[in-house]
Formats: structure tokens, sequence, C-alpha cells
């Protein structure tokens, strides 16, 4: 496993191992373990919240659904779940524009580059998905930054009081 299988899986499925938007926290903690607390979203309000399994980022709503799955590739290194073992493993990442668009050409994902205002950046999206790419292009080899998804809505679920503490209370 390498870490472009791992971001071709992701612009494909929308899925990195157990990972993925619309998944309940809870869920997900049963195969990889309690992920890693980063933090609120705001300093006003208790939720959404931020997780992490490695460089892997989860925004998770109050009703602990998965909301944004984000991987921060910037790094030399990635921690990224490996999908035979489910464990965090380090993978080396500087995966280039053209390494990220041919990987999903040949696994038959179709994407589409997405035109930005500002400059300094390139973004490609997947179809139908939506998994954002963005790439660096200050640099000679535009090397990718991150790559991510969201859920648009979800239904969040009336938590009653005195509902038990799942341990991802934050």
């Amino acid at each position: 496993m390498t870490a472009l299988d791992v971001m071709t899986e992701f612009g494909s499925t929308g899925r990195i191992g157990p990972l993925r938007c619309g998944v309940s926290l809870t869920g997900i903690a049963t195969v990889l373990g309690p992920p890693w607390a980063i933090g609120r979203v705001s300093k006003r309000t208790r939720w959404p919240y931020l997780f992490s399994y490695g460089h892997v980022e989860l925004c998770v709503c109050r009703c602990r659904t998965v909301t944004t799955l984000s991987v921060q590739t910037w790094h030399d290194v990635v921690e990224l779940p490996d999908v035979m073992t489910n464990t965090i493993t380090p993978l080396p990442s500087r995966l280039t524009y053209r390494q990220i668009t041919a990987a999903l050409g040949a696994a038959g994902c179709l994407w589409q580059p997405v035109l930005r205002q500002s400059s300094g950046g390139a973004e490609l999206r997947t179809r139908p998905l939506g998994v954002a790419f963005t790439f660096r292009t200050d640099d000679p080899e535009s090397l990718l930054e991150n790559a991510g998804m969201w859920l648009d809505t979800h239904d969040c679920p009336q938590i009653s009081p005195g509902h038990p503490d799942d341990g991802f209370g934050a």
C-alpha cells in the first residue's frame, strides 16, 4: 500500500478504509480504536468537533456523524489507515498532480479541474463523489496539499437528555 493507492481509493470511493462521510464516529472507533481529539471547530460551540486518525481529520457533528473527511498530505510522510490491517501506517507522500490524475484515470475514476479565483493553487474534483484534491502550483511538480470531501447536509437526530456518554462528548 502506498499513499497514492490510498488517495486513488479515496477519490474513487470516498473512503479511506472504514473512514468516510456519513458514518458514525462510534462505528469507526470499533474498527480503528479511539481517535485523537483535535478540538472544537468554534470557540463558541461544543460541536462540531475535530478528531483524527493519523493525518486524516474528521469533522464530527454532535450526533457523531462524520461530516467532513480531510487528509493533510503536505507532509513528507503521512500517517494513513491501512485498509488491510486497520492500523495507522506512515507512508511517503510527495504526490504530484500528474501522479494523481494518472492513477485516478487508471482506476476509471472521472475527474475534472476546478477553476479557482486565487493563484498559487490548483484543484480537481472526482465525479460523481466530489472528492477535492488541492495542489500547490508554486512548486514545479504541483504537489498535493490536501484531499477532502464533505456532506452538504445530513439528518441529525435529537439526542435525548440522559443519553449515555459514548466517550466522545468532547
